[in-house]
């Protein structure tokens, strides 16, 4: 059986090859892949395809940050009126809320992952917890406490549910 040697370095023998362009390469020239390994020159920066971004996702991702803001804050309003937001009932509420956002946006961007949905997320809920947050500026009173930590709350849960 012939000798190999390494594409780049003439001097060193080798028994490895890529496995995209099949020319020998030295552990130093060797590059991991997900599924094999390749030399250098082949290495691409591998993305899983949970984790990329593209124009059309971004665009989903919005509109339905944006639409889940609006139905988010139309229920909140109708349960306002229905229940009063008292003691745990309304953190238990913004934890409901924070995940429906969340999994809302993830649905709409077909379960992908990172950070631009994350933001996407966390505008949903300050679009629905717009209401909330206004009159809490205003009032700076003790209930205005318990409003930042319930909106931060839903903020948090969103944001999680989009984690890469």
């Amino acid at each position: 059986m012939a000798t190999t040697y390494c594409h780049w370095h003439a001097d060193r023998e080798t028994g490895l090859r890529c496995s995209d362009c099949s020319k020998a390469m030295c552990v130093e020239c060797m590059r991991q892949h997900p599924v094999s390994i390749r030399c250098k020159e082949c290495e691409r920066a591998y993305r899983l395809p949970t984790y990329q971004v593209s124009a059309s996702y971004i665009s989903r991702g919005v509109g339905a940050a944006m639409g889940l803001g609006v139905a988010g804050f139309i229920a909140l309003r109708v349960i306002a009126f229905a229940l009063p937001f008292v003691g745990f009932f309304f953190f238990f509420t913004m934890m409901g809320l924070g995940y429906v956002m969340g999994e809302g946006v993830s649905a709409a961007v077909n379960k992908r992952r990172g950070r631009p949905y994350q933001y996407m997320a966390l505008a949903a809920v300050l679009i629905a917890t717009s209401m909330h947050l206004i009159i809490a500026l205003f009032s700076l009173s003790i209930g205005s406490l318990f409003t930042f930590g319930g909106i931060a709350i839903a903020g948090a849960f969103a944001w999680r549910r989009l984690e890469p």
